[in-house]
């Protein structure tokens, strides 16, 4: 047999280390006992946000009527938002026939939704930034309910078909394939996308068309499927008009007070999602020169109105889904409702 001494101090060192060691195990334990509470305080919000959006897609019915003015639309819904407990992720976006997104009521809008015509209202709604972002089309008797229909559809079997290990383009090829089956176009150059913390637009997209690679869909990732049907050409362009920005993560000096002002508010208040120009118009004086300024150097992000071609018309379908092993958990439906 082999025998070892040790004296008192080696004794302390070992000592020492193993309970070093178990000291360590417990911190391990602890930080991946914090990360999974973190986790499911996340998700929380996540399901939060989107039981708000669930509820005011019931009361849209109500809203989206011919005669009633888009800016009334737009304050009701970011109202209710608020109401509700939430904060709005961005502007109410109303898109009417062939305008695709981006379209918000700007300070003192006049635009009045007409008969015969196709109407989007796209919203988002966040908790603590944990977004939820859905989009519904109303037909105000424009004779293309099948062109809703198409997106609605596209939609289902998009959300039908995503689990954790399936490809993005996989589900673009899906929703690609409906929207053809009505004989309308996918828009190719509009997308879902990943969800994250005070970030509308992650590092994946699910297009709306069929591509030869994609990437692959995660447990836990969090994203808006969305998809548009077009009677156009499938394609969208910018107009020369913007009412949505968001701060860029640039330093650069500015000259004018307003533009300062503007900065301050937007960086502090929204923390980097889209607001709406009419949203700090009592609160900015000069507000298009200080958006003027704040442009020209990069530091602000315009959304320029997207649409399709004149005389074209547009339907989009949007819901938020949490993905899980065997599929995904729609954040901004209520329960019943048809996808």
């Amino acid at each position: 047999m082999i025998r070892f001494r040790l004296s008192i101090k080696g004794l302390y060192l070992l000592f020492y280390n193993c309970y070093d060691f178990k000291r360590c195990e417990k911190v391990v334990e602890t930080s991946e006992k914090e990360e999974e509470v973190e986790e499911k305080e996340k998700i929380e919000k996540y399901r939060k946000a989107g039981h708000i959006a669930a509820r005011i897609r019931k009361k849209l019915n109500k809203l989206v009527k011919v005669g009633t003015p888009v800016i009334e639309i737009c304050n009701r819904v970011e109202t209710l938002i608020k109401e509700l407990g939430g904060s709005p992720a961005f502007p109410c976006n109303v898109s009417i026939n062939n305008v695709a997104a981006h379209y918000t009521s700007p300070p003192n809008d006049e635009t009045v939704l007409e008969d015969n015509s196709i109407v989007k209202v796209d919203f988002g709604v966040h908790i603590d930034g944990f977004i939820a972002d859905t989009a519904i089309t109303f037909d105000l008797n424009s004779g293309f309910e099948k062109l809703k229909e198409a997106a609605e559809e596209a939609l289902r079997v998009a959300i039908e078909n995503i689990k954790a290990g399936v490809k993005t383009n996989e589900i673009g090829k899906l929703i690609h394939e409906k929207i053809k089956e009505y004989g309308y176009k996918p828009i190719r150059d509009l997308s879902g996308h990943l969800l994250d913390e005070y970030s509308l637009h992650g590092a994946k997209i699910i297009p709306n068309i069929a591509l030869p690679h994609g990437e692959t869909i995660e447990v836990g990732e969090v994203y808006a499927v969305e998809t548009f049907a077009s009677t156009g050409s499938g394609t969208v362009h910018e107009k020369p008009y913007a009412y949505i920005y968001r701060v860029l993560p640039v330093r650069i000096p500015v000259r004018l007070l307003s533009s300062r002002k503007l900065l301050k508010i937007a960086s502090e208040r929204f923390k980097g999602l889209p607001f709406a120009e009419r949203w700090l118009v009592k609160e900015v004086p000069a507000i298009k020169l200080a958006i003027r300024e704040l442009t020209s150097k990069g530091i602000l992000y315009k959304y320029h109105v997207l649409a399709d071609e004149r005389e074209s018309m547009v339907a989009q379908a949007e819901h938020t889904i949490i993905v899980t092993e065997d599929g995904c958990e729609v954040t901004t439906s209520t329960k019943g409702e048809e996808l």
